[in-house]
């Protein structure tokens, strides 16, 4: 049994060493194809060429990879451009003469791409690569088409209209450039010129590119024909001088304001930061809900007037938000209430949705600020478009504040002012064509607080007589609105500190009968309620399904 074993061993040991001999004699040799063979070392990574193999005639038998790419690119170089050429029939008419490095593009280096890809094929590891082989446009249609998009890119211009410009304002006259063409490169020529230029081995071959003319609309005099007014809107303003001298600086900071199409405008970066140095006299605003005298208080009646001529043009707002309180110089639902104190707070915006530059002009005279865009229409003729805004909802008002006056008798109340109510608008866009009524849809709704309730009273336990105080001062504030949005249910809530804010009596009343302190007090009353209606401030969503009160910011309002 012994020798058994062993003999089967030798005759093992020898068929494996018979295998070897034969494996080593047809080593290297053509397969039976005539193909060239690959042989190998111990490192994969070390293939070697046995064979003649040639790329562009170089010949890379016994090569490796790496040495291979660099025995064809020492002997090919890629230089290929892209150069535009223009000339006094197709170059844009007041366009700028480009520099040299502008007018050549730098085509990406398809000979090293379509060389990696030879070289791939060749020490793949299937080992049967051909003979010879060729740098060419073949297998390259991808690469070629996106080098032709990038230049189509890079040298295709828009034609531009001629348009207005800029705005003069010592002339009061507005600017218009001209025309100019634009340009389109016809990708598939230059494709095809890529294409023959690697077939032709020209790796450093020019490739022209004269694009086609693209003929602008509108020359300059033909665009100021059809430049007109495209939406105005004017409200009436009230007799306070501060707050009207707010509205003239915020409208000439407006007027004259040019935007490119697709350029956005910004109130509050347009004006400003409304400061005392720049003019702004303090007037009534709301802060953090309450009347109180800011620098530039009433502006939101311009930015307001601006909101209703840009809806009117068919353009509509990126940003708009409705006062706390209801505004009186426009319907309620289509104010847009602005706010400025350190490049912050609630803007009114807008983008030119329209084809052409457009103007602004704005103007305060005789308590009447008008607002007007200057631009090509972009609505059909005999087609118009407007807000609607109904109420739809009352709720309790705001508060309940109490005035500490000292002639009355003590323990008794008096009501000076019932306060108003809030309320919720919607406001839809109505679109109409020679009067007669196309669309009439939703755009957003908003929510305004009410204006708070006052009661005067002396809690002090003692009647002044003679010479009385001065002031009437607030000294409770009763919030019954902290849920009015939504349900108009009263949440009740008492304020324990006095507030800041106080009504001034008049001189001559008699101030030693509750009658005379509730007449004072109400002709108080009358005029915080009219500087408050001339106020604003902050925010209720645009288009926003739910009605919403949120928390007044600390900046100036309209």
């Amino acid at each position: 049994m012994i020798r058994l074993g062993i003999t089967a061993a030798a005759v093992i040991l020898i068929v494996v060493a018979g295998i070897f001999i034969v494996r080593k004699i047809t080593g290297g040799k053509q397969n039976r194809q005539g193909s060239s063979v690959l042989t190998t070392t111990s490192a994969s990574t070390d293939i070697k060429l046995k064979s003649s193999v040639t790329i562009n005639d170089v010949d890379i038998t016994g090569m490796d990879k790496t040495k291979a790419k660099a025995a064809v690119l020492s002997k090919f170089t890629w230089g290929m451009t892209a150069k535009l050429e223009t000339s006094s029939d197709s170059a844009s008419s007041g366009t700028a003469k480009k520099s040299a490095d502008q007018n050549v593009y730098q085509i990406s280096n398809l000979l090293e791409k379509k060389l990696d890809k030879i070289l791939t094929e060749i020490f793949a590891a299937s080992g049967k690569p051909n003979d010879v082989y060729s740098i060419d446009s073949s297998g390259m249609e991808s690469e070629i088409t996106a080098e032709a998009a990038a230049i189509a890119k890079k040298w295709n211009t828009e034609a531009k209209n001629g348009a207005v410009s800029g705005y003069d304002k010592a002339s009061n006259a507005f600017v218009y450039t001209d025309s100019v063409d634009g340009r389109t490169v016809d990708q598939n020529k230059v494709i095809s010129d890529i294409k023959a230029a690697m077939d032709a081995k020209d790796y450093s071959a020019s490739i022209s590119v004269k694009p086609a003319v693209k003929k602008a609309e509108l020359s300059k005099d033909a665009a100021k024909a059809k430049y007109k007014v495209i939406g105005t809107f004017t409200t009436k303003a009230t007799a306070n001088a501060d707050r009207n001298n707010n509205l003239k600086l915020a409208c000439e900071a407006v007027d004259g304001k040019i935007l490119q199409v697709g350029e956005e405008f910004s109130f509050n970066s347009t004006t400003g930061n409304r400061t005392v140095e720049k003019g702004y006299k303090p007037a009534g605003a709301y802060q953090n809900g309450k009347v109180v005298l800011e620098p530039g208080g009433g502006v939101c009646q311009v930015s307001s007037t601006l909101y209703n001529a840009v809806i009117a043009c068919g353009m509509t707002t990126t940003e708009r938000h409705a006062h706390t309180f209801a505004p009186t110089y426009v319907t309620p639902g289509e104010d847009a209430t602005v706010s400025y104190d350190g490049y912050a707070g609630p803007d009114m915006r807008f983008k030119n949705s329209t084809s052409s530059a457009i103007a602004i002009r704005a103007s305060y005279h005789d308590q009447t600020v008008t607002v007007s865009i200057i631009g090509i229409p972009i609505l059909e003729d005999g087609v118009t478009v407007s807000m609607h805004s109904e109420k739809t909802n009352d709720y309790d008002n705001a508060a309940t504040e109490y005035v500490e006056d000292p002639v009355m008798v003590p323990g008794t109340e008096t009501v000076i002012d019932e306060g108003t109510q809030g309320s919720r608008w919607v406001t839809n866009l109505v679109k109409k064509k020679n009067g007669k009524v196309i669309s009439d849809e939703f755009f957003h709704d908003s929510t305004y607080k009410g204006h708070s309730k006052k009661i005067a009273r002396n809690t002090s336990g003692v009647q002044q007589t003679g010479a009385a105080a001065e002031t009437l001062t607030i000294t409770e504030n009763t919030d019954t609105v902290s849920t009015q949005a939504g349900t108009g249910s009263a949440k009740k809530t008492t304020a324990t500190t006095a507030e800041t804010a106080t009504v001034a009596q008049g001189p001559g009343v008699k101030k030693t009968t509750t009658a005379a302190a509730k007449t004072t007090a109400k002709t108080a009353a009358a005029a915080t309620t009219t500087s408050a209606k001339a106020a604003d401030s902050t925010k209720s969503s645009d288009k926003s399904t739910q009605a919403t009160v949120e928390t007044v910011p600390p900046a100036p309002g309209g």
